[in-house]
């Protein structure tokens, strides 16, 4: 009698786990959702060789307070165009990471 349940736990068992590694595999995979803010703010430092930028940003409503940050900026021509103390617009892009694009100096201090 023990080795019949037993049997009968191991095949649930197995069944279990068939049953879940099917389901997982033709489960729809999740895409990151990817977010666009508009973003103006002052610039604090630019680290070229890093392709980043520090920029104290004004309040993006709904989405982030006023602050600090280090934003990595993929377009490294538009770092050397910007420096300590302009003020910039620009686009931030959140997904798993952040990131600014279509950086635009609008003025300077």
């Amino acid at each position: 009698m023990r080795a019949k349940k037993f049997w009968l736990t191991l095949a649930s068992l197995v069944i279990a786990v068939g049953v879940a590694v099917v389901s997982y595999h033709w489960l729809p995979q999740v895409q990151p959702k990817i977010m666009r803010h508009s973003l103006t703010g002052y610039v604090l430092e630019v680290t070229p060789e890093m392709n980043r930028i520090t920029v104290r940003n004004e309040d993006i409503p709904g989405t982030m307070r006023s602050m600090v940050m280090d934003y990595r900026v993929n377009d490294s021509a538009t770092l050397a165009e910007i420096k300590p103390g302009d003020i910039i617009q620009a686009t931030i892009v959140m997904d798993d990471a952040y990131w600014l694009e279509d950086v635009k100096k609008i003025g300077n201090r």
